[in-house]
């Protein structure tokens, strides 16, 4: 029997311009047993928030669809980010659509995975504990 992971002490940062999303991404997070969790509306604010988070956290979960920063904005600023614990962030992305450019770009961003829309608590559950392995 594997035990289930402990997340208590983990922060997790969700990115989306969605309330909706946002709450609905959140509340999963909350019942997976993340301790932190922070929630911002795109990736300018998700950058000033990091600027000043502490502890920072531990995962990010980010739309990519976004106005005015988009998620392939903002995770290349924070892999650009000198600042090494935070451009080593396991990021997951979040998207409504999956093209071969986005998932090469992804990649290019040492993404650690992407779920598709609608999230569902099952993927979420196995992309945040792949990440944080």
């Amino acid at each position: 029997m594997v035990a289930e992971p402990n997340y208590a002490k983990y922060g997790v940062l969700v990115i989306d311009d969605s309330p909706v999303v946002r709450a609905m991404v959140s509340r999963m997070l909350e019942q997976l047993g993340f301790g932190r969790i922070q929630a911002e509306i795109d990736g300018s604010a998700a950058l000033a928030y990091l600027e000043t988070a502490d502890p920072a956290p531990n995962l990010i979960v980010c739309d990519i669809g976004m106005k005015p920063m988009d998620g392939m904005k903002f995770v290349e600023a924070l892999r650009a980010s000198p600042a090494l614990h935070l451009s080593r962030l396991p990021v997951i992305f979040l998207t409504a659509t999956v093209t071969d450019e986005l998932v090469q770009r992804a990649r290019e961003l040492n993404a650690n995975g992407y779920i598709v829309k609608p999230v569902t608590p099952e993927v979420l559950a196995l992309r945040v504990e792949r990440a944080l392995a």
